[in-house]
């Protein structure tokens, strides 16, 4: 095997496809008991099947903190078994990412497979090496130390409220920046406070005033913008245009009859193209009894119940739910 002497260095130009813009890399998380969410969450986002765990190839850009299982990314230098992989001039510095791969070596063992010049760098280099088995990734990350996620502190919620990051998911499964989304049952607020963060036109409605008034509060907390109403968002006027998704949490699913159940699903389309609706037992059946199947049904196991959040009517366009223009990051 000839022996390399140095790094390999020279001009390099991000991966493109055939037809399209430069690749970027996606990782998200993957913690078992979430999984089924991270990979619907993938999907809506346009981020195709995983290369390797945890990591996905889109035709779009990276953008910190848009999914909500996000923890790394960037542009798509190179990819392949470490000899096909080429430093840019003057890369003599790599941030191994480690992950969940189980690859043998420590960082400055798996960066000399590069070139004998090139050294480890702490969390921040510009560049980052994703050493997965039998094939790795070199990136240009989006900006040094670029962030994840991150929940934002609410003044007012609920024992029940949903976890911060499962609220972002959710908005993400059907939403997409710039669009109208509506909450008929926002409560405090948590689902709002996310469509807003990634630029939607959020609007909520609650039949209690208190909740509405939470909900107000922490909006106006954040410097986010959406209206909330008292009101029954089922009685909505037929003028009233639908509006692109819908998301819910029913935290009083199990007390809904069956009637009550399918009666809620079928003034769905009235309301938006797109829903997803949390509940805590599978509304299958009521949603296939109202005329309106749901496209998916996704599990997110807590530790003494399961949440399921029900997906119905259209599908994204092709393309996914990633804002084209790539502007549509979080707040």
């Amino acid at each position: 095997m000839p022996r390399r002497d140095g790094a390999r260095r020279g001009r390099i130009r991000p991966h493109r496809s055939v037809s399209g813009p430069a690749l970027s890399l996606w990782r998200l998380d993957r913690t078992p008991r979430r999984s089924e969410l991270v990979r619907a969450e993938a999907r809506a986002l346009g981020l195709g099947d995983e290369v390797a765990p945890g990591l996905y190839l889109a035709r779009r850009a990276y953008v910190p903190g848009r999914a909500a299982f996000g923890c790394g990314g960037g542009t798509l230098l190179g990819s392949g078994p470490p000899e096909a992989i080429a430093l840019p001039a003057g890369g003599r510095r790599v941030h191994v990412v480690r992950g969940p791969w189980k690859v043998p070596g420590n960082p400055a063992e798996l960066l000399r497979r590069l070139g004998s010049e090139v050294r480890p760098a702490p969390r921040g280099c510009p560049l980052e090496l994703y050493a997965a088995p039998g094939r790795w990734f070199l990136v240009r990350a989006a900006s040094p130390a670029a962030p994840a996620y991150a929940p934002p502190r609410l003044l007012h919620r609920t024992s029940s409220s949903l976890e911060g990051r499962v609220a972002r998911a959710v908005v993400n499964l059907v939403a997409r920046p710039g669009e109208r989304v509506i909450d008929p049952v926002c409560g405090t607020g948590v689902l709002l406070v996310e469509a807003a963060r990634i630029g939607c036109r959020a609007q909520g409605s609650d039949l209690n005033a208190k909740a509405c008034h939470a909900a107000r509060a922490n909006l106006a907390a954040l410097g986010l913008k959406a209206e909330v109403r008292v009101r029954d968002a089922l009685a909505l006027a037929p003028e009233e245009p639908p509006c692109d998704a819908l998301v819910g949490d029913l935290p009083y699913g199990l007390r809904l009859e069956a009637g009550s159940l399918e009666a809620f699903a079928r003034a769905l389309p009235r309301l938006a193209g797109r829903w997803a609706l949390v509940a805590h037992r599978d509304l299958s059946e009521a949603f296939a009894a109202a005329g309106h199947p749901l496209r998916a049904v996704v599990p997110v196991p807590k530790p003494t119940f399961v949440r399921y959040v029900h997906l119905g009517g259209e599908d994204f366009p092709p393309g996914g739910g990633v804002d084209p223009s790539g502007t549509g990051g979080p707040r």
